[in-house]
């Protein structure tokens, strides 16, 4: 059954779009964070003999990411550094547990096969942790996100991110707006008596973009940051709307199911809380909004 998710009203939207927009979402902020504090050398002691003796003797931690998602994960201007929140987050985490950190760009739909085959040993997207998806992998939470709806410029078909009711939305494939938020607002249209939206799936968001812009969709449904992004960078050709829908559970690393780098993962991540270099990263990507105060493993409410 598809979950009606909570929303929140037109001054949390515009709280939000301040602080993922109006700050530059898709760079590193004016002026630099605040230097975070140097990790205990017992800390670090402490964090690596976590880590499963595979993984430390090959010296190495493999990161699955989906470099299309800005300011998670993009490709710098030079067209091969992977830059954003989660490569920031996923090196620190590295540097904690002594491991070198080797990113493997992956598509969305395919970062949780790529666990299941092991030709990574996490992945760190944007990725959102549900019940569904614990079934088959493990999370360690990092950040709490919402949901925004992308449209062209003026908002021609007058729509909005809880009323899409028979509009062409694009989703990327595997994500929790194609399976949950999208099919939510369809009971909605019916009892209205219009046509349910349709999901236009995508691999990427840059893909989704395209098609708005080029006309062959009517919005692009996904997390708030990139589409605050989005919308920053192209005033003349999109702005996002709201109101903000409220993800109904955190998002985090996934990891193979039953894997003790997990519980590094998860403890590194709440050393980096405490020590004050995540809100430093959050900050330098101006992603403050998506702030958590504690790391869980497997956080899904739902």
């Amino acid at each position: 059954m598809s979950l009606q998710p909570k929303f929140l009203g037109h001054t949390g939207l515009t709280a939000v779009i301040g602080v993922l927009a109006l700050t530059g979402c898709g760079g590193v902020s004016s002026g630099a964070p605040a230097a975070s504090p140097t990790p205990s050398a017992a800390a670090e002691a402490r964090l690596a003999a976590l880590v499963p003796d595979d993984i430390r003797q090959a010296g190495r931690m493999r990161v699955a990411t989906d470099p299309t998602y800005a300011p998670f994960e993009s490709m710098d201007t030079d067209g091969k550094t992977i830059v954003g929140l989660d490569p920031d987050l996923a090196t620190a985490v590295g540097d904690l547990l002594g491991l070198k950190v080797e990113f493997v760009p992956t598509s969305f739909d395919a970062l949780i096969p790529s666990l299941a085959a092991n030709k990574v040993d996490l992945a760190m997207s944007s990725i959102g942790d549900t019940k569904e998806r614990e079934k088959t992998v493990d999370f360690a939470t990092y950040y709490w996100n919402g949901t925004l709806l992308l449209v062209g410029k003026g908002n021609p078909k007058s729509l909005a991110a809880d009323q899409t009711c028979g509009a062409r939305i694009g989703v990327i494939r595997g994500s929790l707006q194609q399976t949950t938020f999208l099919p939510g607002q369809e009971s909605a249209c019916t009892s209205a008596n219009k046509p349910a939206p349709t999901a236009e799936v995508y691999q990427n968001a840059p893909q989704a973009e395209l098609a708005l812009q080029s006309g062959r969709i009517d919005g692009v449904m996904l997390d708030a940051p990139p589409l605050a992004d989005a919308a920053k960078k192209n005033p003349e050709k999109f702005e996002a709307v709201g109101p903000l829908l409220k993800n109904p559970n955190p998002g985090g690393a996934a990891l193979p199911k039953d894997s003790k780098l997990t519980a590094a993962v998860n403890a590194a991540i709440n050393e980096l809380v405490q020590n004050g270099t995540y809100g430093s990263l959050l900050s330098k990507w101006n992603l403050d909004a998506i702030k958590i105060d504690k790391s869980e493993i497997n956080g899904a409410r739902s």
